[in-house]
């Protein structure tokens, strides 16, 4: 045989051989796709964020400390659930590795921060570990009392949802980053700050302060469930403090260490803005309150100062740390010509109602 067709006969076999070994590659691939073998096997991971707040930032990182996720299969049926703690950090970079077949999926995720409150409650999930479908999966906030008196007076725990439908899981391998599931924070905090406009203190044990509520359960869509039971919102704080809003609120005796105001903090599941809340204020000795509000609407007062709310609902789910604060005067009446809602001075809206 002549050199040259040597060499032609070595280079065809280099071709075919080159062929062979791809195509069983191949092959090897396709077969450890499932079986998680070698370095052809599929790696999936979903991610987490939390941009819904009024910064408009990822604030994942900081605040959601227990992530608790659930994969359903698009008959209904689940196919994982997956639970993981994880340390608050700056980096809001934290994926989950879920272990399923390649398909469409819908994603829900319940989730909560850490509490400095030693005496916090969390929301709890209904059938968390065998739902027989997504719509068991309803959240409840753990009330107080029996019914018609029904009462939360808690810290709750920062408590967050998401869900994500028709996600696509991919057939193929390698880490695969599945898109992330955007959350919603369903906790709130409300201060109210009651301000002597005289200077003189003012003893916290006078006053009750309450919020109306019937948003205690919670549907796997992060809707008000129908049959979520009215109740009353206390709070978990209530203590004197000084009071300085305003230059000619006072006398200078509310510089000078007296206790000429009081604040109250409570805490509360997702507020929404077609179920009306009543805020009140009474004193024991009288039989009507001096404050008697629709909190909603005086919330919804300052929504235009925060361009990134694109409607009523998107400002109450981004906006999670509320602060009224209310002028008393003579006679322990509320002085109604002003009042700061978030920092900003306001003139309250003259409702028949009040």
């Amino acid at each position: 045989m002549k050199m040259s067709s040597i060499r032609r006969f070595i280079h065809a076999a280099v071709i075919v051989t080159a062929m062979i070994a791809g195509a069983i590659s191949l092959t090897s691939c396709d077969s450890a796709i499932y079986d998680g073998q070698g370095d052809c096997s599929v790696h999936y991971r979903v991610s987490f964020r939390y941009t819904k707040n009024i910064l408009n930032s990822d604030a994942f990182g900081a605040q959601v400390s227990d992530v608790s996720l659930y994969i359903f299969d698009k008959q209904g049926k689940l196919v994982l659930k997956k639970t993981e703690q994880r340390e608050l950090t700056t980096d809001n970079m934290f994926y989950m590795d879920v272990d399923v077949k390649p398909g469409k999926y819908d994603l829900l995720a319940w989730c909560e921060g850490k509490s400095l409150n030693p005496d916090a409650i969390s929301f709890t999930i209904a059938n968390s570990d065998a739902p027989a479908s997504i719509n068991e999966l309803s959240a409840s906030l753990p009330l107080f009392g029996t019914a018609p008196n029904l009462y939360s007076d808690r810290y709750i725990r920062p408590f967050y949802h998401g869900i994500a439908y028709d996600v696509e899981f991919p057939d193929t391998y390698g880490t695969v980053d599945i898109a992330p599931v955007m959350l919603t924070k369903n906790t709130n905090r409300l201060s109210v700050f009651l301000q002597n406009v005289d200077g003189n203190p003012i003893d916290p044990a006078m006053f009750n302060i309450r919020l109306s509520g019937a948003n205690s359960e919670i549907t796997y869509r992060n809707d008000i469930a129908g049959n979520s039971p009215e109740f009353t919102y206390k709070p978990w704080s209530i203590e004197s403090t000084e009071a300085d809003f305003d230059e000619d609120a006072t006398t200078s005796k509310a510089g000078k260490g007296m206790p000429s105001g009081l604040i109250a903090e409570l805490s509360t599941g997702r507020l929404m803005a077609n179920m009306p809340q009543r805020l009140t204020v009474s004193i024991e000795s009288r039989q009507e309150p001096i404050i008697d509000i629709p909190l909603i609407d005086y919330l919804l007062i300052v929504r235009g100062k925060y361009d990134v709310a694109t409607s009523n609902q998107d400002y109450l789910d981004r906006y999670d740390d509320y602060s009224l604060v209310f002028f008393i005067g003579e006679g322990m009446e509320w002085v109604k010509s002003r009042i700061y809602i978030n920092g900003w001075r306001v003139v309250p809206p003259q409702y028949g109602d009040l």
